[in-house]
């Protein structure tokens, strides 16, 4: 079969690596990739969702898999399914659970899912006047999509109006930030857990441990994740029940039986787990609808069911027969950002904030092939060599019996590559 997987990132090079491993899969196509997915696939220059479509029907593509979630909320799936196309990911209305904090934390509320105490803004003065009269340490989000980094963790109220007048007035994410969701920080642990879901069963993937902040001893911005590895280190299977029967299953019953449409694909819950006494309350910090990145980096090459028959039960609602498999060795994903750099008007502060690209990479070709190299932001210039074209520019994944062997694997390995201002967080998996 052909498969057409949309996406240009770490995450999406990682999901048609994994179509490439199908003996069921004779060609993948991406749309529109990056340097590192050209290697192992046919890169596609269709931007727009109409050009997608164009492409698949003409391509006589038989399945399509959407990686980011800004196409998934634009309806790329209702327009694939309106042409008679099989494609993986929740429709529009249901991708309203990631591209609207503020709504999605209503209907959660509405469904009696935990979700930490929030308010909703759209005015920046009436949202100062609430963090000043709560006085306690709280998250202010962006309502709409923001790459990863519309979440700003405050330590107090100077903080919180800080954040206020960064997302509402500043426009630091653009429109995203007309509405803010204002909610109590939570402290407990942190987890990403994702599943797959046809819309009646829910199952569950395994779990990896991701890193957000931008510095070392999760200090810095938020970012997209600058690592990841998995088996989570505490997530056993008592948790894992406590969050399907209290969180995941609600949620996708809920939306079906109350609400009226049917989320299926890739379900990414971002929790705060509390203790209570002797309970545990899985909090819902945020809801994707789509696979993590970079959590899917270690978390697919885990998956030794195919993946063309997971998805296939997806869409033929036949998710209840299906229990994937996993690799129980430890993958480790180590990420090279664009850092600090001088450029004509000064200095380059470094991914997450301004960055410097076109900057050329040396070394990939000498990483051991037993490790697995997933690009972000690389292409290939006008002389034909490797070159940064974004923040998070390539990730190195490794694996070993223990995750002190996958770790130490990681570092030697990165140690070949090199480019101006290359940073990476060295205490990845250092537990």
């Amino acid at each position: 079969m052909k498969v057409l997987v949309i996406g240009s990132g770490g995450r999406d090079h990682a999901i048609a690596w994994k179509f490439t491993r199908s003996p069921r899969v004779k060609q993948v196509f991406v749309a529109h990739g990056n340097a590192g997915i050209a290697q192992i696939a046919t890169c596609v220059h269709a931007k727009s969702i109409e050009e997608m479509a164009d492409f698949a029907h003409s391509e006589k593509v038989d399945l399509t898999f959407v990686g980011p979630e800004k196409p998934l909320s634009a309806g790329i799936v209702d327009l694939f399914e309106s042409r008679g196309m099989a494609i993986i990911g929740p429709d529009r209305r249901a991708s309203r659970l990631e591209s609207s904090k503020c709504d999605t934390k209503v209907l959660l509320r509405d469904l009696q899912i935990p979700v930490p105490e929030f308010e909703i803004f759209s005015d920046p003065d009436r949202a100062r006047d609430y963090v000043r009269s709560v006085g306690r340490p709280v998250v202010v989000k962006a309502d709409g999509l923001a790459a990863g980094k519309g979440s700003l963790v405050c330590e107090g109220v100077s903080d919180a109006e800080e954040a206020i007048h960064s997302i509402m007035e500043e426009k630091i994410f653009g429109d995203a930030g007309l509405r803010v969701d204002i909610e109590e920080r939570l402290y407990g642990r942190e987890l990403s857990f994702f599943c797959f879901t046809d819309g009646y069963t829910v199952v569950p993937m395994v779990a990896a441990q991701d890193y957000k902040r931008a510095r070392e001893n999760d200090e810095g911005k938020n970012t997209g994740g600058m690592g990841s590895y998995s088996p989570h280190p505490w997530l056993d299977d008592s948790l894992v029940h406590t969050i399907m029967t209290r969180v995941a299953e609600p949620l996708i019953h809920g939306v079906r039986e109350k609400h009226g449409f049917l989320y299926r694909g890739i379900l990414y819950l971002g929790l705060m787990l509390v203790e209570q006494g002797s309970d545990i309350i899985p909090y819902v910090l945020e809801i994707n609808i789509r696979l993590g990145d970079p959590e899917a980096q270690v978390i697919l090459p885990r998956l030794e069911t195919d993946l063309v028959d997971i998805c296939e039960a997806i869409l033929g609602g036949r998710l209840s027969d299906t229990r994937p498999r996993w690799d129980p060795r430890y993958r480790l994903c180590l990420i090279a950002t664009s850092g600090m750099t001088k450029g004509k008007k000064g200095w380059y502060k470094g991914y997450p904030d301004r960055y410097k690209i076109g900057v050329p990479i040396e070394g990939v070709d000498k990483i051991d092939p037993g490790c697995l190299v997933f690009h972000s932001g690389t292409e290939l210039n006008s002389s034909g060599r490797l070159v940064t074209t974004g923040g998070r520019v390539l990730c190195i994944v490794s694996s070993g019996d223990t995750l002190a062997e996958a770790r130490e694997t990681a570092l030697r390995e990165m140690g070949k590559v090199s480019f101006e201002g290359m940073y990476y967080r060295s205490d990845i998996g250092r537990e």
